[in-house]
C-alpha cells in the first residue's frame, strides 16, 4: 500500500474516532453462585435462594442484570432486572432442580452468561430446642447447620423454639449457642431419617465451655468390635456400647429410636469418662433405628450422637398382641426454679483437674436465676400391664387430632413421663400405648385419653395493700388470681378448651407474718374441715376475700409457735400498731377429668400439690391501727 493511502486510512479512522469515540468493547459476565449443579439448603420460611453473579465493563460502564430462571435448560423466563450482580428467588419447590442465567447490559451491548443449575434441599428439617428437660422453648437461640465442619445455613429458633429447614441429602452436625447458653450439639444428623430432632440449650455453669469428643463403639454380645456399625446388619438381640468422652460426663443416656432424657432413656450413667453397657435390640426387627447418646459436661455442655443401627434378627414367633388398659394421667405445669441435672457431689474433688477453684466456688454458689417463662410443664402416663408373653416393652404415643400419632418414648414399665416437647397450655392432646414385641411388632393403641395442659397464672395480693398503714386489726384479706403475662388481666388458663368455671383454684393462707416475734406465724384453717382440710376451694379465677374474724363463725385461726408443737386458736384482733407481713402458702389450680387431672402451681411451700417446693413471689406488709 502507498504512503498516500496509509495516510488517507489514518485520517478516516482519526475523523471516525473524533465523530463517534473509542468502540464499545463487551462487558464480561461469570455466574458465581449456587455453583453449577449444587444443591441447596433453604429456610422454610421463606425457601428463598440468592443467585450471585459478577459481571465488568471494560469502559466502566453501569451494567444491569437480567436474571432467568426455569425448571427446565431450554425454557427459562426473565423474572427480574436489577443493577446488582445478585437476586434472591423466595419461596421455591423442595426438592426442585432450578436454571438461571444472567444477561448484562451496558446499555448497547449485551453478554448472556452460561446456563447454570442447583436442586433445592428436599429433606424437611424441624429442629426443636428447649431450655431444659421439662423447660419452655429456647427463643433466639443460634442454630448452625454444618457439614465437614463447613456452615451450611444458620438461623435462630422462634417463638416456638423451632429452626425449620429444608436441607440436601447427607449427615450435618446442629449447633446450638446463646447468651449465656452452654453450646449443645447434634452429631450425624440425618434429614432423610430423622426429621425432627430434639435438642436442649442450657444455662453455662461456667464459662468452661468445652464440646467433648464422645467416641461410640460397638461389640457383639460376645465381645467382638463391631467395625463399622452404620454398615453392618445387626442381627443380635443385644450388643455391647462402650461410650468415651475426652470430658467428663456428668450425665449420660442412650435411647433407641428416640431422644433421651432424665425423664426416659433406656441407658444412663453420671460421673464418668467411660461406660461399657449392654443394649437390648429386642424390640426392633427389619428397620433401621438412630441411636442417641447424649452427654451433658459439668457445664451443660451437650452432645447427642446419634449412630443408625440397622437391625434384622431373628426372633420368637408372636402369637398373641394385647393392647395396654386404663391409661391414665397426671400433668404438671410450674413455674418453679428447678433443673433436673444437678451438679455432681462434692463439686471440688470431681472437677480439680478441669477448673480453677474460682470456677468451682461458682459451681457451688449456682442457683438458676427465677424466670416465669422457663415453666415446668410434663405427664406421667401410667397404665394397666399388657401379659408378657414374648413382650419387650411400651411404646407411648401422642397426638394432635387423635389419629396422626407421634411415638414421644419407649420403656420397660407400666409408667413413663412425657417431658413436654411443644406442649402448649390451652391446647387439647391425645395420648394411647402400644404393647412392643420382641419381632417389633405392636398391639392395637390403648384406650385414647385426652390432655389440655393448663397455662400458669400468678397471684395478686389486694388487700391489705403493700406498706398500707392504720389497717384495721380485723382486717378482709383479699387476693386474685391474674395473667402471668399482664397482672392487670385475669388467667384463661385452660385456653379455649376448658371453660374457666370447671378449673378449681386452691389456695391455703393467708399466713400473717409477725414481724416483731419471727418464730410465731398467724394462718385460716377452715373450721368444718378442722383437723383435715385446710385449703379453700373456689370455681373459676375469682377474687377470694377473707375476714380476719377470729371470734366469728366464718372460719378459724391458728397460732403457730416455731420450736415447739403448740398452736393456739387465734380469738383476738391484730396488735395495735403493730407490723405485720401477709400472702399465701399455696396456690394452684386443677381441672380433673375421667381421664387423670392437671396441675398449675404458682405457690407450694410443701403442700404437694407441685412436685417441687414453689415460693411465692412477695408479700406485702402492712400495719395496724387503733382498732
Amino acid at each position: 500500500m502507498s504512503k498516500k493511502w496509509l495516510l488517507l486510512f489514518g485520517v478516516i479512522v482519526m475523523v471516525l474516532y473524533g465523530c463517534f469515540g473509542p468502540m464499545n468493547r463487551l462487558p464480561q459476565v461469570s455466574l458465581i453462585y449456587p455453583e453449577n449443579g449444587s444443591q441447596v439448603a433453604v429456610l422454610a420460611s421463606t425457601k428463598s435462594v440468592t443467585l450471585k453473579s459478577t459481571a465488568t465493563d471494560p469502559e466502566g460502564r453501569a451494567l444491569t442484570f437480567a436474571v432467568y430462571l426455569g425448571t427446565s435448560q431450554t425454557n427459562l423466563s426473565k423474572i427480574g432486572e436489577v443493577n446488582e450482580p445478585q437476586y434472591t428467588l423466595t419461596d421455591l419447590t423442595p426438592g426442585q432442580t432450578y436454571y438461571w442465567k444472567v444477561v448484562v447490559s451496558d446499555e448497547t451491548n449485551s453478554v448472556e452468561s452460561p446456563v447454570w443449575s442447583f436442586t433445592v434441599g428436599g429433606n424437611h428439617s424441624v429442629v426443636k430446642v428447649l431450655d431444659f428437660t421439662t423447660g419452655s422453648a429456647t427463643v433466639g437461640a443460634t442454630v448452625d447447620i454444618l457439614q465437614d465442619s463447613d456452615l451450611v445455613i444458620s438461623t435462630t429458633t422462634d417463638e416456638s423454639g423451632h429452626a425449620e429447614f429444608y436441607l440436601p441429602d447427607g449427615r450435618y452436625d446442629i449447633k446450638i449457642t446463646g447468651e449465656g447458653k452452654a453450646t449443645s450439639v447434634v452429631q450425624n444428623y440425618d434429614p432423610g431419617i430423622l426429621e425432627t430432632i430434639e435438642t436442649f440449650s442450657r444455662r453455662a455453669m461456667t464459662d468452661y465451655d468445652v464440646v467433648p469428643d464422645v467416641t461410640v463403639e460397638l461389640f457383639t454380645p460376645e465381645g467382638t468390635p463391631i467395625t463399622d456399625p452404620e454398615a453392618t446388619t445387626l442381627t443380635f438381640d443385644s450388643v455391647w456400647v462402650k461410650v468415651t468422652s475426652s470430658e467428663l460426663m456428668n450425665v449420660m443416656y442412650i435411647g433407641l429410636d428416640y431422644v433421651p432424657s432424665a425423664v426416659a432413656r433406656d441407658i444412663s450413667a453420671f460421673n464418668t469418662e467411660e461406660y461399657t453397657t449392654t443394649m437390648s435390640l429386642s424390640r426392633f426387627d427389619g428397620i433401621t433405628v438412630p441411636m442417641h447418646v447424649v452427654v451433658y459436661t459439668v457445664n451443660d455442655t451437650r452432645v447427642d450422637k446419634i449412630v443408625y443401627l440397622t437391625i434384622d434378627r431373628t426372633p420368637p414367633e408372636v402369637t398373641e398382641r394385647v393392647a395396654p388398659t386404663g391409661l391414665w394421667y397426671v400433668g404438671w405445669t410450674s413455674d418453679a426454679d428447678v433443673e433436673y441435672y444437678s451438679l455432681p457431689n462434692p463439686i471440688k474433688q470431681i472437677l480439680e483437674e478441669k477448673l480453677t477453684k474460682e470456677m468451682i466456688q461458682e459451681l457451688k454458689n449456682y442457683k438458676p436465676e427465677h424466670n416465669i417463662p422457663e415453666t415446668n410443664i410434663f405427664v406421667q402416663l401410667v397404665w394397666t400391664d399388657a401379659p408378657a408373653t414374648n413382650m419387650a416393652g411400651y411404646n407411648i404415643y401422642r397426638s394432635r387430632d387423635g389419629e396422626n400419632w407421634e411415638k414421644i418414648a419407649f420403656t420397660t414399665t407400666y409408667y413413663r413421663f412425657d417431658k413436654g416437647f411443644d406442649l402448649e397450655p390451652g391446647k387439647k392432646y391425645y395420648y394411647t400405648v402400644r404393647t412392643v414385641y420382641v419381632d417389633g411388632s405392636e398391639s392395637e393403641n390403648s384406650n385414647v385419653i385426652e390432655v389440655v395442659p393448663l397455662d400458669l397464672f400468678k397471684v395478686k395480693l389486694i388487700s391489705p395493700v403493700d406498706n398500707e398503714t392504720d389497717v384495721s386489726r380485723t382486717p378482709t384479706f383479699r387476693w386474685k388470681p391474674v395473667d402471668w403475662r399482664d397482672w392487670t388481666s385475669t388467667p384463661h388458663i385452660g385456653g379455649n378448651e376448658i371453660p374457666d368455671e370447671e378449673i378449681t383454684f386452691v389456695y391455703q393462707g393467708p399466713w400473717i407474718y409477725d414481724m416483731a416475734v419471727s418464730d410465731q406465724i398467724i394462718f385460716y384453717y377452715d373450721d368444718h374441715f378442722f383437723g383435715g382440710d385446710k385449703f379453700i376451694y373456689v370455681s373459676g379465677p375469682q377474687q377470694v376475700s377473707l375476714p380476719f374474724d377470729p371470734v366469728g363463725d366464718y372460719g378459724k385461726w391458728v397460732r403457730i409457735v416455731f420450736g415447739t408443737e403448740d398452736v393456739y386458736f387465734q380469738t383476738d384482733p391484730l396488735e395495735k400498731f403493730k407490723t405485720y407481713e401477709w400472702g399465701l402458702d399455696c396456690a394452684v389450680a386443677y381441672y380433673e377429668t375421667d381421664d387423670g387431672y392437671w396441675i398449675s402451681s404458682t405457690i407450694n411451700l410443701g403442700y404437694e400439690w407441685d412436685r417441687w417446693t414453689n415460693e411465692a413471689d412477695y408479700y406485702n406488709r402492712f400495719t395496724t391501727g387503733e382498732n
